[in-house]
């Protein structure tokens, strides 16, 4: 990654509006009776896309796009009942997720944590999950969920070579349509989910969307009680056939009751032996809660112009707010007594608020005689962080870990001990292009200039300040169609990622910075129906953070950091989705990848180095008609703690090390359509209710996966 002095700097600037203008110059030369009215496609009942724009901002399909994709769709959602994005992102190819608490959790692909978030293909920066990721948000308003593994530097800036995760909304319909769904399962789960569209009149040039969800339901683990309710409102207005105003809210609420701070499930007694605690095992106490809720408003407008170029604008605001009393656990089990686990209580909250905005002008233009593409655009966010920390009033009593639940509430402080926060600004210009060298040969290449200031604050003293400019991240790839149905590619961006961890001097440490190299083979089959794709990728860090030491700030633990030089990660995918036949749909995935230092040693265990995810449906219209079957597998190698500052977490008194070995997971599903208008369908996850840790030693305990469930549910079509 470079940083540009002040006359690259101006160089850099100048390049990008030269291919800008370069862009409008050739757009203008192209006739405008070729000019088509805005449209937007779907793929109904499919397990995979036809195309998507968000890696580089261009037009292409999965074929032509020079870098790994999934894509989970609307029917795969519907096919397993799922509710939220961290529920999606577990049937994904390369993607893993730690349950490293009760209402958080901490995704990662290829190895490196999840931190960016699309809405729309427009980018958030959005790290540590709860409300900033949004990873526990309901899947009622999203139509599908598209993952693009590796870096994606180009459109978002500053990030981690793992995945980009982009949320496709609920868009309004002009004809008149209503969907009720009532969904019923095991722990007491009851849900009621809405979705209605209709035109608003004008010559059906105002439409709108309205969906509203509520949900409430017990858990595996003891203690936990938990409601959500999401309401969401979509308006399209269409001024013309080429000029487009989308406008919308989408408020989710969560509360739960018993939350754990840290892995609910202590993993070593005393004398070094391995626990088997029942799976519903959980230090979360019945006075511990989180409650957190949060609002986006957006607003989008597309136009497009008389010779085929189109102009797009997007704008949200998102307010946050999280409160919670919660005690964090650590320590080991007397086998005989029970007793020996401490914690630590106390009552958080914080608010967050983030401003984004995205413009960008792409379409076709011709050069040299041949058809080329190209997109040029900025965006930027602001994202402000405020929070605090209330002590408890009182300790808490020996208690046996049998009688978790009913220790009693210690009280908090109404005046916070301990208040911090912080502000992340991001900017960036881009611009790229597929440019047509020979019929079977395209270049796919970019240029993002970038920017962003961070500081800190600790009560009202300033922590941490530090900022960037000028920061350039290019993009290539090169895509060749060996036929009909196979392309070859390979591609090569950078890394660059501001870093907000402290060294133990109390300073930030320098930004991470690498390359990400990936080559592979790809094909569509059946009219682009099905779609395949094998990938090798290798990436190159230096300055990544590692665990240092602790040190006490305000009475409290807190670990400092030092930098890695050179970690390299390898590895290869393989992805099939979409329809194998007219009656089955399929996405089935693996993945493979292995971490290591300088000195050949392994790092980032915490994470499997080998993955399946299977997903199929069949239809059995010709046997029994209405009557659709499938299920799904995950299967994963084993897993390690996460790298601490003496080791790895989780470790037992002596030393142990825990893992867990490789596990597979099944689930089935059914579906029968009545008539035109009512489905019934019945999911059974985890069918031989396998029992294992979804992560150990994440903050140093360990979490049980969910044991089996079911769940049935009738969905009514007006």
């Amino acid at each position: 990654m470079l940083t540009l002095s002040p006359i690259s700097k101006a160089i850099a600037t100048t390049l990008l509006f030269s291919n800008y203008a370069l862009a409008e110059q050739a757009a203008s030369e192209i006739p405008h009776n070729n000019t088509q009215p805005i449209e937007v496609i779907d793929v109904v009942g499919s397990y995979t896309t036809k195309s998507m724009d968000y890696s580089t901002g261009l037009d292409l399909s999965i074929r032509e796009t020079p870098q790994s994709i999934s894509v989970i769709t609307r029917q795969q959602i519907d096919d397993k009942g799922i509710t939220e994005i961290a529920q999606a992102l577990r049937h994904t190819a390369g993607i893993t997720m730690n349950q490293a608490e009760t209402d958080r959790v901490f995704p990662s692909a290829r190895g490196f944590a999840i931190d960016n978030i699309q809405f729309d293909g427009s980018p958030i920066r959005g790290a540590n999950g709860g409300v900033e990721a949004d990873f526990l948000a309901d899947m009622a308003v999203y139509e599908r969920v598209e993952i693009i593994r590796g870096s994606a530097g180009l459109l978002m800036g500053a990030g981690n070579p793992s995945a980009a995760i982009n949320l496709i909304r609920k868009k309004p319909l002009t004809e008149q349509a209503a969907t009720v769904n009532l969904k019923v399962g095991n722990w007491g789960l009851s849900r009621a989910e809405l979705d209605a569209s209709s035109s608003l009149g004008f010559d059906d040039k105002l439409s709108g969307r309205v969906v509203a969800a509520y949900q409430d339901s017990e858990s595996y683990l003891n203690s936990i009680d938990r409601n959500k309710t999401v309401l969401y409102a979509n308006i399209q207005a269409d001024f013309t056939a080429y000029t487009k105003l989308n406008v919308g809210v989408d408020y989710q609420k969560h509360h739960v009751r018993g939350v754990s701070f840290g892995e609910p499930v202590p993993m070593y007694y005393t004398d070094g032996t391995r626990t088997d605690l029942p799976r519903s095992s959980n230090t979360g106490t019945d006075w511990s809660y989180r409650d957190r809720d949060r609002i986006i408003t957006f607003a989008s407008l597309t136009h497009q112009f008389a010779n085929s170029w189109t102009l797009t604008a997007y704008g949200s605001h998102m307010d946050g707010h999280y409160d919670d009393n919660r005690a964090y656990v650590n320590g080991y089990l007397d086998p005989q007594t029970r007793t020996g686990l401490s914690a630590r209580p106390s009552a958080t909250e914080g608010d967050w608020t983030q401003n984004t905005f995205d413009i960008r002008i792409s379409g076709p233009f011709e050069l040299f005689g041949r058809d080329h593409q190209m997109v040029v655009g900025y965006n930027t966010s602001l994202e402000k962080n405020t929070r605090n920390m209330k002590p408890a009033l009182s300790g808490l009593p020996d208690w046996s870990f049998d009688d978790w639940s009913n220790i009693p509430n210690p009280g908090f402080s109404s005046t916070p001990l301990y208040v911090w926060g912080w502000e992340t600004t991001q900017s960036g210009a881009y611009v790229s292009a597929q440019f047509s060298l020979t019929d079977p040969l395209s270049l796919v290449t970019g240029l993002r200039s970038s920017s962003w200031d961070h500081y800190a604050w600790d009560g009202e003293i300033i922590e941490e300040d530090a900022s960037d400019s000028g920061i350039l991240t290019p993009y290539i790839g090169l895509v060749y169609e060996i036929n009909e149905h196979f392309s070859t590619y390979a591609s090569m961006t950078d890394i660059y990622n501001f870093q907000t961890e402290l060294d133990i001097k109390n300073q930030l440490l320098d930004p991470l910075e690498g390359k990400n190299y990936e080559a592979g083979l790809k094909a569509e089959f059946f009219d682009n129906k099905l779609n395949f794709t094998a990938a090798a990728f290798q990436v190159k860090q230096d300055n990544v953070a590692t665990p240092d030491r602790m040190v006490v700030v305000n009475g409290q633990d807190e670990l400092r950091y030092k930098t890695a030089k050179g970690i390299t990660t390898k590895g290869y995918e393989m992805e099939l989705s979409g329809a194998l036949t007219s009656d089955m749909q399929i996405y089935l995935g693996y993945t493979h990848r292995v971490a290591r230092k300088n000195d050949d040693t392994k790092v980032s265990r915490n994470a499997p180095e080998d993955m399946i995810r299977l997903s199929t449906s069949y239809n059995l219209d010709n046997t029994i008609e209405g009557l659709t079957i499938g299920g799904g597998l995950r299967w994963q190698s084993k897993i390690y703690p996460r790298d601490g500052a003496n080791g790895p977490r989780g470790t037992g008194p002596n030393g142990e090390t825990p893992q867990q070995g490789k596990y597979t997971v099944a689930d089935i599903f059914a579906r029968y359509h009545v008539n035109d208008n009512m489905t019934v369908s019945a999911n059974i996850n985890n069918l031989f209710d396998k029992s294992y840790y979804e992560s150990v030693g994440i903050f140093g305990l360990g979490a049980y996966g969910e044991p089996r469930s079911y769940s049935a549910q009738i969905t009514y079509q007006f």
